[in-house]
């Protein structure tokens, strides 16, 4: 196998023959000191994969992925990551073959990533950069609108003035393992919301007018936007957590409110043993929604963080009564008594779980940084209700209580794997026997499989996705202690295993 180069530039196309000719010619000057590779991802139906290769003339640099058929799926989306996943450069640059991205600036960005940065944002709105090729106020008016969305919406894409550009270059380690399930063509949208606690830097683009070709842009584009942006909100869990709270708190009102109007109207109960019958169901659906929904990213089962929820919980609502109390007493109606009660409850339910509610998805980062491997994996053993945690060696042998080859293939395709064995062959088995269930899941540091987290449990329940799904944020910040711990990146084999268990 050849040398991965540093650099590989993904451009997708479609009917771009006209602006081929032209982007190679410019790509081939901006790169001439540059080790890199070049693949168009094509699903054109005009002659752009022949006009790429009568201007790439044999230049083993420069590829084309044809897609036909079904593997259009997804569009422009879909063919960025493959596009991806099928190059092999350390930095990574992500362009339209439209000529509106210039490559005069890849050298720069790249650059900049060479200094520190994950991602660097060819950004349109910053000092220095332009929207002149946007068409039209009308549709300057749209690019603002759906860039304000996307930074309102999401704090992570607030890293970046501009989170719908197209044109931007990443480190490959960012993005390797990522699970990219982009709806349109927002592929950095997605890397930011996915992805939290990336180095960001904008650089100034001018965007330059289209130069041939039709623009892609379209109501079918915008729908597909916002369809990219329910996705990221429902589907990516830890997104976009402060309005997830105050939508909680909202439908929290729409049981309280109409069991209280029944109470008090129907049932003729006197309003403020109203309020008390009414609270608890309310409070109920608030804590489930939010367990759930909300903090889905950091809550794995009833524990410490439920107590803490409740605790601050109850005294909003010991507020939110009071002060429905009061403004019964100064003659207002049960129902405009508590909403004015749950108005004063949300503002000092969201103050007191600010903290939670601003926390970054990738919490166990904090706990494992704050105390260390040891403490990581009692912590982790704890709350998904391991008999114990260990983490192996990437390489080298591995317990004899583990399946042949699993340890391998973990590392070989670094996802995670979950197994159960089953309590007896019998038709009439027993219900309360014991189990042996085992997840395990690699932790990378850097480009490479630092070590395996193996997590064990005998008991008559086995682990489940969400026990996976807390080992594999878990292992996420183990890979940089065990760097920590064995003395620099990527010396993990002298780790002992019965080293670093709880």
């Amino acid at each position: 196998m050849t040398r991965a180069p540093l650099l590989s530039v993904v451009v997708p196309t479609r009917d771009e023959a006209a602006n081929v000719g032209p982007l190679l010619a410019r790509l081939s000057s901006a790169l001439a000191g540059v080790d890199h590779e070049i693949l168009f991802v094509d699903d054109s139906d005009d002659g752009t994969p022949a006009a790429i290769a009568r201007t790439a003339a044999g230049d083993a640099r420069i590829d084309v992925l044809h897609r036909e058929g079904s593997d259009r799926t997804g569009g422009l989306s879909t063919a960025v990551v493959s596009g991806i996943h099928r190059t092999r450069g350390e930095f990574v640059c992500v362009m339209d073959a439209d000529l509106q991205h210039p490559p005069e600036d890849i050298p720069g960005m790249l650059a900049a990533a060479r200094e520190g940065a994950d991602v660097v944002v060819a950004s349109r709105y910053v000092r220095g950069g332009s929207r002149r090729g946007l068409g039209g106020t009308g549709r300057r008016q749209v690019s603002r609108v759906a860039g304000a969305v996307a930074r309102g919406l999401f704090t992570e894409a607030r890293a970046s003035s501009d989170p719908l550009s197209g044109f931007f270059l990443c480190r490959r380690r960012v993005i390797d393992g990522i699970e990219f399930r982009p709806v349109g063509f927002k592929i950095l949208l997605e890397l930011l919301v996915c992805v939290p606690g990336l180095r960001v830097r904008d650089v100034p683009l001018d965007f330059a007018a289209r130069a041939g070709g039709t623009s892609k842009a379209s109501l079918r584009q915008g729908l597909l936007f916002l369809a990219h942006i329910r996705s990221l909100v429902f589907e990516v869990q830890g997104s976009a957590r402060p309005w997830k709270f105050g939508l909680v708190g909202l439908s929290g009102l729409a049981i309280l409110l109409p069991l209280i109007a029944l109470l008090t109207g129907t049932a003729r109960v006197p309003a403020l043993a109203a309020f008390l019958l009414a609270y608890p169901p309310s409070l109920v659906w608030n804590t489930v929604l939010n367990r759930v929904w909300t903090f889905a990213d950091q809550r794995h089962g009833l524990g410490e963080g439920t107590a803490r929820y409740l605790e601050r919980a109850i005294l909003s609502g010991a507020a939110m009564f009071g002060a429905y109390a009061a403004l019964l007493s100064l003659g207002g109606a049960p129902l405009l008594a508590a909403a004015g009660g749950a108005v004063v409850a949300m503002v000092l339910n969201g103050v007191a779980n600010r903290a939670a509610v601003r926390r970054r998805p990738s919490l166990w980062s904090e706990v494992a940084l704050g105390q260390g491997i040891q403490a990581a994996l009692t912590r982790l053993a704890d709350e998904i209700g391991a008999s114990r945690a260990t983490l192996l060696p990437a390489t080298g042998p591995t317990s004899g209580a583990l399946p042949s080859g699993i340890v391998e293939r973990v590392v070989e395709q670094r996802r995670g794997a979950l197994f159960t064995e089953a309590a007896g062959h019998r038709a009439q088995r027993r219900s309360n026997v014991e189990v042996r269930s085992t997840l395990m899941v690699p932790v990378v540091d850097g480009d490479e499989v630092a070590a395996v987290l193996v997590c064990e449990r005998v008991a008559r329940h086995p682990f489940d996705g969400d026990q996976l799904d807390a080992a594999m944020t878990a292992a996420r910040a183990l890979g940089g202690l065990i760097a920590d711990n064995s003395g620099g990146r990527h010396r993990t084999q002298s780790l002992r295993p019965d080293a670093l268990n709880a």
